[in-house]
């Protein structure tokens, strides 16, 4: 199996959807399951791959102490290569999915110690496709939310007043008020996009009441509140196989650990997120940092 592995990681590689971190989380991942099936004596070949040896997999990485988060991972990045094998003409069809009772029993009954605070590469990209494979109208509209919150980290007080007028697309920036900075004008990043995709095609379907000023309008028309931002993102993080635990919060956690591996200034990343103390967002920079350690 060992050459179909580096068959998939050339291929990512090459082409030009994922970030290096995400290959190298796919490299990783593939690299462990690996050592798991040398380990266990495992002779069979790509077309022996199904539910049981995948939960098999997962279970001896639990055991290993590897939290709820990481599981998941390691599951979205087998289901990925399952579905390189099956295009390659590799594997005549899936033989496993992340809703197999056998697999969601490792995964589910793990106890599970900690919410998680954050979402990794390989998540954002799933919930991404997701909204991509959607049809309903308002998937433009959660797109750009999720989008925007997570590359400028932004509150949602923030993200649900901004209005048409605080948008430049030209530009592919936004303007917002931010505590210890004021009026500023920020760049929307890969978000732009989404952004603009949402003005284009999604808003025009959910406004009903012509002149509504805000930017994400509710589907009752009026200006999206911010419940209406959890229960958005609840919604798509449940939509994921496997489901993925999301919220505003773990959002713009994963945004401000994006933003300092970037080399953002941590007092940058205290003005987007709002904090008053810079110390207050230097700890939650630690405390994110020591969640990503396996």
């Amino acid at each position: 199996m060992e050459s179909e592995v580096n068959a998939f990681l050339s291929q990512i590689k090459a082409g030009a959807d994922y970030s290096e971190s995400t290959q190298q989380a796919y490299a990783n991942d593939l690299r462990v399951f690996l050592l798991y099936l040398n380990g266990s004596g495992y002779s069979g070949g790509v077309e022996d791959l199904n539910a049981e040896l995948v939960a098999g997999f997962l279970a001896a990485e639990r055991e290993q102490g590897r939290r709820r988060n990481t599981l998941i991972r390691r599951l979205a990045t087998l289901k990925y290569f399952q579905d390189f094998l099956v295009r390659s003409g590799l594997l005549a069809g899936n033989r496993f999915s992340g809703t197999d009772r056998k697999i969601q029993r490792v995964i589910l009954e793990m106890p599970d110690k900690q919410a998680a605070q954050l979402i990794n590469e390989s998540e954002v990209e799933i919930i991404l496709s997701v909204f991509d494979s959607s049809s309903r109208p308002r998937s433009l509209r959660d797109r750009a939310i999720f989008s925007l919150l997570l590359e400028t980290g932004l509150s949602v007080a923030s993200l649900i007043s901004l209005d048409m007028t605080d948008i430049d697309l030209a530009a592919n920036r936004l303007h917002v008020n931010l505590f210890g900075a004021g009026d500023v004008w920020l760049g929307m990043n890969q978000a732009g996009e989404s952004v603009k995709a949402y003005i284009e095609k999604g808003r025009p379907n959910l406004l009903d009441k012509p002149g509504e000023p805000a930017l994400f309008i509710s589907q009752m028309d009026g200006r999206l509140s911010r419940q209406g931002v959890w229960q958005i993102l609840k919604y798509w993080g449940l939509q994921a196989e496997p489901p993925i635990h999301l919220s505003p919060r773990i959002v713009r956690h994963t945004a401000a650990l994006r933003m300092k591996h970037s080399g953002m200034p941590s007092k940058d990343i205290q003005i987007r997120l709002g904090h008053r103390n810079l110390l207050s967002t230097q700890a939650l920079i630690r405390r994110l940092e020591a969640s990503c350690v396996e």
